[in-house]
């Protein structure tokens, strides 16, 4: 009996199983501390079921924390990361079904905008701005984010469920934004580029491993490991000559978070980094190497990594921080200080 339910919630999946309608509701009336205990507890009886795909995730994640030189012990940071899962369900169930009111006050109190001018010197170029994120900490509040500070908006979306769609779509008749669901084939690149002809900022992410359109004779390195390079991003940007920045909204604490806006100008650009995609992926590696439990696609990585992921003698070497954003407040500076080391 216990077997047959572990394949039935298993068939389902995290996402679909903790948006249930039953759940949906309550969370629109839970308190945020009781909304994100009771999620916990369902992500619990969850995982309890699916013991594979846990099993998948610890896995994965261990092969990779086990090369960095971080002072944090490995159960610790797994912990956290299940912990960083649940709370990005959270906060898409936060975003679509809370009441809208209560979303937007608490966006505009809780989340930091830093470096804002290096979207600002984007858009003044009149061509839009494409702004990379990742499947990394509050990313659904990214767009609504901005939005609230006058930006128009267009992000490129996958949903799980025809419900979360009604009532996000719902909610972009308040706000400038607009979702583009990626299951519409050639229509969401024509669309993704008249926003960008129209000066908005046009969200997607790069970590979207299953979907990836890889060059065929071009490799680049992620985690340690040989990985394809994805073309999708570099394409777009050739399309408009769109100016490329990239945006994390990391979690600082309890309901704080601060959205880093990162110029990829400031990477080290050589003949080897030539592309977009591959000093997008630069970026998100030094994120994932400082904060690893703030990253959800541990389950997926080995889509592109495979079983290169569990070569321990593959070191990983986070590219040199860029000028875009304090020291203080980096990813890299967070990354030496839990290696030990100090800047240069």
């Amino acid at each position: 009996m216990k077997r047959a339910r572990g394949r039935s919630v298993g068939r389902v999946g995290l996402s679909r199983f903790l948006q249930w309608r039953f759940n949906t509701i309550l969370i629109r009336f839970l308190p945020r501390t009781v909304g994100r205990i009771y999620l916990s507890f369902l992500g619990r009886i969850y995982f309890f079921f699916d013991r594979k795909e846990k099993q998948q995730i610890k896995r994965n994640l261990s092969a990779v924390i086990r090369r960095l030189p971080r002072k944090e012990p490995i159960d610790l940071t797994i912990r956290r990361t299940f912990k960083g899962i649940i709370a990005h369900y959270y906060e898409k169930l936060f975003i679509a079904y809370v009441h809208f009111g209560k979303v937007c006050r608490f966006l505009q109190t809780q989340v930091n905008l830093e470096g804002q001018e290096h979207l600002d010197e984007a858009l003044a170029q009149g061509r839009g701005v494409i702004l990379v994120t990742g499947h990394f900490g509050a990313v659904e509040f990214l767009p609504l984010t901005l939005a609230l500070k006058g930006y128009e908006v267009t992000m490129v979306v996958r949903f799980k469920t025809e419900r979360l769609k009604r009532a996000l779509v719902h909610r972009t008749q308040y706000v400038p934004i607009t979702l583009l669901d990626a299951n519409n084939g050639e229509k969401v690149l024509f669309t993704a580029l008249q926003a960008l002809r129209a000066n908005q900022i046009l969200i997607t992410e790069c970590d979207e491993f299953d979907v990836w359109r890889p060059y065929r004779n071009q490799q680049t390195q992620f985690l340690g490991c040989s990985a394809p390079m994805d073309r999708t991003l570099d394409m777009l940007q050739r399309r408009y000559k769109s100016p490329v920045i990239m945006g994390f909204v990391q979690r600082e604490g309890k309901d704080r978070f601060g959205l880093k806006i990162h110029s990829l100008n400031g990477i080290h650009q050589n003949l080897e980094t030539p592309n977009v995609s591959q000093r997008a992926l630069q970026v998100l590696e030094r994120y994932i190497c400082a904060f690893p439990e703030q990253w959800y696609q541990w389950k997926q990585v080995r889509t592109v990594l495979g079983n290169q992921l569990f070569d321990e003698t593959r070191p990983i070497h986070v590219v040199e921080e860029d000028t875009s954003v304090s020291h203080a407040d980096s990813a890299m500076h967070a990354y030496q200080a839990l290696s030990g080391r100090t800047h240069p």
